[in-house]
């Protein structure tokens, strides 16, 4: 089982770096080891979101696609717009037809420059339901290539 870089961001703003394995959607609570190898165990409802990233430390001089239309088109051609609590709005993909809102669910970040790279929502975190905006043309290929297969 390979570990990925992730974030573990918080409902209540805390962020944690840490090493996790793509899991099942609906996992809960989430195993990951902290940056010392020491595993643990989170319940997904004490967390905004598990964010698969590039790197710890990111880019805070990015500024991510605020516009959909700018973004790469997934396969399917329709956006995935999440709504977070605190205000963050990300657009991405699910691998799935349909999303079920009523536990966690994976989603590819759309943004070819953003240091996210998949993301584990919890569907609490979300101010509203995900809801899809219709795009036309070709999208990227599947999540698996985020990480050479």
């Amino acid at each position: 089982m390979e570990l990925r870089k992730v974030i573990l961001r918080y409902l209540d703003g805390r962020t944690v770096p840490a090493f996790a394995p793509i899991f099942d959607a609906g996992s809960d609570p989430i195993s990951v080891a902290d940056i010392g190898g020491l595993p643990l165990r989170v319940p997904l409802d004490e967390l905004k979101a598990v964010f698969y990233v590039r790197t710890f430390s990111g880019n805070p001089e990015y500024d991510p696609i605020k516009d959909p239309a700018d973004l790469p088109r997934p396969p399917n051609g329709r956006v995935l717009v999440l709504d977070f609590k605190d205000g963050e709005r990300i657009y991405g993909d699910v691998p799935e037809a349909d999303v079920d809102a009523s536990k966690g669910f994976f989603v590819t970040v759309l943004d070819p420059e953003d240091n996210n790279l998949l993301l584990y929502v919890n569907p609490g975190s979300l101010s509203a339901p995900p809801s899809r905006s219709q795009l036309p043309g070709p999208g990227p290929g599947s999540p698996e290539a985020l990480f050479g297969g």
